[in-house]
């Protein structure tokens, strides 16, 4: 088996770490280095197309159906999605190395429309459109101090913007809600430390990326008769990834990665929508800890994969996928809590130069649970009831070394 395989193309096969591309809270990527751990010179460019089928049923039935309403679903809820990266690694002498790795790590793209017929015409009844992007430009420089142990760190300059849009009477007071977040950018670090044994085809990397800070221009459509600040602060998480690669008989390789995501302690809360549920909050008390985002728990995702290297040309493989969720109520912002899912993959090398790899997966998504909670502030873009959601997830690399 050609030692190359320790920096080679196959640990991305996963294309923004397979079903990171959909999912909990606002994870996209899955904000991989694998790249930095190509041999020699080295650059590409990955595109991940996503096809999500994620609906469920409105709230309220039993009022809707005294209109003589007899659909309930809210129709695809997720918008089709292209995520793009590309990485430039430059391997400076054999000790140093550096890399500049572009993602998009966190993302929502949520267009709800329910529009049931009411007396044979369809009326929009309630709507909400979410969008959230992100982009993250890290640097790394690496330094291998012996042919096993491997240092690295640098820092991510990253953008982050987005718009939230809210209409009909299940949003109760924000009916009308509209809000802009005006893109800011901001720098985070991230380090980490390789072990390799070459001659076992074995390598394991640990790296640390840390929160974010964004101060954010905020503009909302209410008027909440104080004064409020038009600056909101939000931290996206840090984060860890554990990856591996082994070496296995009859020229297969077993790898895989465990991430952990800090969603915990991650909120966007808007000054004019905080001055109206502390507002509320004084008749509802139970209201106090409304938020317009955040999350219950942190995100766990873990991939196990199996390579097998048919020549010098082919190599091909199949990928196992899990991810924890995060424990939020069924929503029209949270319609499934984490997933299981299975890839496919191919690496077809053109020459000791080109590379070229393609992979599909399928999501089963898990069922986020249903609130029971009576006060309407609390649930007010919740869902009754969630249908067999899943999405297909195509991906493309593009590799060159020079």
């Amino acid at each position: 088996m050609n030692k190359n395989l320790l920096g080679s193309p196959l640990l991305c096969l996963c294309f923004y770490s397979s079903g990171s591309c959909f999912a909990a809270a606002f994870e996209r990527s899955g904000q991989t280095i694998q790249p930095f751990f190509e041999h020699g010179n080295y650059a590409e460019i990955s595109l991940a197309y996503i096809d999500p089928d994620v609906s469920g049923q409105v709230q309220q039935v039993e009022t809707l159906q005294q209109f003589g309403i007899t659909d309930f679903s809210t129709g695809n809820l997720s918008n089709e999605q292209v995520m793009l990266g590309a990485t430039l690694k430059l391997q400076l002498n054999p000790q140093f190395k550096f890399a500049v790795i572009y993602d998009q790590p966190f993302a929502v793209d949520i267009d709800y429309r329910y529009r049931p017929k009411i007396y044979g015409e369809s009326y929009e009844v309630e709507s909400a459109d979410i969008d959230f992007k992100s982009h993250n430009l890290s640097s790394l420089l690496g330094y291998q101090f012996n042919p096993q142990w491997e240092i690295y760190g640098g820092l991510s300059y990253q953008s982050f913007a987005g718009s939230l849009k809210a209409k009909g009477q299940t949003y109760s007071v924000f009916d009308g809600y509209d809000a802009e977040f005006k893109q800011d950018e901001s720098l985070g670090w991230l380090a980490g430390i390789s072990y390799q044994i070459p001659e076992y085809y074995f390598r394991t990397s640990l790296t640390y990326r840390s929160a974010i800070k964004h101060e954010i221009t905020t503009t909302e459509s209410i008027e909440v008769g104080v004064d409020t600040p038009n600056v909101m602060e939000v931290k996206t998480p840090q984060s860890v990834n554990l990856d591996f690669m082994t070496g296995l008989p009859n020229q297969n390789i077993l790898y895989g990665t465990l991430r952990w995501v800090n969603w915990q302690d991650f909120v966007i809360q808007p000054p004019k929508f905080k001055a109206v549920i502390d507002y509320v909050a004084i008749f509802y008390p139970e209201a106090t800890d409304i938020k317009l985002i955040q999350y219950n728990e942190d995100q766990w995702s873990a991939k196990l994969g199996l390579a097998h290297v048919w020549n010098k040309k082919w190599l091909s493989t199949m990928e196992l996928l899990w991810d924890s969720g995060i424990n939020n109520p069924a929503s029209t912002l949270n319609p499934s809590d984490g997933y299981q899912g299975i890839g496919l993959g191919s690496m077809y090398t053109y020459n000791t130069q080109f590379d070229i790899a393609a992979g599909l997966y399928y999501l089963r998504f898990k069922k986020s649970k249903t609130s029971s909670n009576s006060n309407p502030l609390a649930n007010i873009t919740g869902l009754s009831a969630l249908n067999d959601n899943d999405a297909w997830i195509f991906g493309l690399k593009l590799a060159h070394h020079f």
